[in-house]
């Protein structure tokens, strides 16, 4: 009870600190010189036949920054990508699917639409639009499309991924060792996890208009989306909503969830948003991807087609994630695991993706026994 009374004021209190922070630069950035002008970021939505889902933030607009190639200038160009300067209270206008609403942004600067609609998901995998403005404040571009996620009803899997260390290096789980991985290079710079390229590639057929709808979560912060995006554009990653997390300290937030929450509540929110749909779920056993994935499959076993792990320390088959594992494909849904995702290709066309669970568990099962 004293830790939990100790941990409420503390976070009320940098709660408070960095709200009169906010206040004061928003003082400052209103005098001579400054066009008050904002940056509307909107993030991929999705749809069901129900409902639209869409998610962004408003923060002030500041002029682009050249990274250069020192160090240096590089590091503080990547700074500024965490260093948002959110704004808080900005109207914000969706216009789509025959509807148009309005709301404002919350303490983080960030906004939510969920908007009711009545309409079948169409028969191939496609992305719509809606349109978003900033009515009556002067912005970087006075609306933007955001492309919507409507997966096909022609299939029946879809893809949840992990980020970090499954689909781009980032030496996470050595943070000192590449340090400079994480800090300075820019998305043209950074390698992409052996064969996820030619597997996801293999899965989605075209990575710009997918054939199966992929989604991605990761505790990556929400600020680096556009890095993300811009990699995976580069690498011939299949586009996809995604799924991080609100590092902020607003008086709600105060990075309320842990790795594990997060992760979970997004997988479990998207099964949710579609009954319809079977999984493929692919991570790495470098921050619990196996653990959180065990979750998944004993509250969701007939939703989970297979799990596919990149081992980054060779552990996989070993120790209490090699027991989870085991767990997976003792309920009956098949498991991969290696240090890169080349021989998983294989592996998928085994699945054959379309076939009932029990099919491709009695096709995949043996092999994958015979090379543990």
């Amino acid at each position: 009870m004293v830790q939990s009374a100790v941990a409420r004021f503390l976070h009320s209190t940098i709660a408070e600190l960095e709200h009169d922070l906010d206040r004061f630069e928003d003082l400052l950035g209103q005098g001579e010189g400054y066009d008050r002008k904002v940056r509307l970021l909107a993030y991929a939505g999705y749809r069901n036949d129900r409902t639209v889902r869409l998610k962004g933030r408003v923060v002030r607009y500041e002029k682009p920054l050249d990274a250069g190639e020192g160090l240096a200038t590089r590091l503080i160009a990547m700074l500024e990508i965490y260093n948002s300067n959110e704004l808080p209270g900005i109207a914000v206008k969706c216009d789509g699917y025959g509807q148009m609403l309005e709301l404002v942004t919350d303490e983080e600067g960030y906004f939510d639409f969920e908007l009711a609609i009545d309409r079948p998901l169409p028969a191939t995998t496609q992305w719509e639009h809606v349109t978003l403005s900033t009515p009556g404040r002067a912005a970087q571009q006075p609306s933007i499309r955001v492309p919507i996620l409507a997966p096909g009803s022609d299939n029946h899997t879809a893809v949840i991924s992990d980020i970090d260390d499954t689909v781009v290096e980032t030496g996470a789980t050595d943070f000192i060792k590449n340090w400079r991985r994480v800090l300075v290079d820019r998305p043209a710079d950074r390698l992409a996890v052996p064969g996820a390229s030619g597997l996801y590639r293999m899965i989605a057929r075209d990575h710009a208009a997918p054939a199966r709808p992929f989604f991605y979560v990761s505790s990556s912060p929400w600020n680096l989306y556009g890095f993300i995006a811009e990699f995976m554009e580069m690498n011939g990653i299949p586009h996809g909503p995604m799924f991080l997390k609100d590092y902020g300290i607003d008086r709600g937030q105060f990075i309320r969830q842990g790795h594990d929450e997060h992760k979970l509540a997004a997988i479990e929110r998207v099964l949710a948003f579609y009954p319809q749909l079977r999984f493929l779920l692919i991570g790495d056993n470098g921050q619990r991807d196996v653990a959180i994935y065990a979750q998944v499959v004993k509250d969701f076993r007939e939703r989970v087609a297979a799990v596919f792990i990149r081992d980054v320390d060779g552990s996989c088959r070993s120790g209490p994630e090699g027991d989870l594992l085991r767990e997976i494909e003792a309920a009956g849904v098949p498991t991969f695991c290696g240090a890169g995702f080349g021989d998983a290709v294989a592996v998928v066309e085994t699945l054959q993706l379309d076939r009932p669970m029990e099919a491709a568990s009695a096709v995949l099962a043996p092999a994958e026994k015979g090379k543990g």
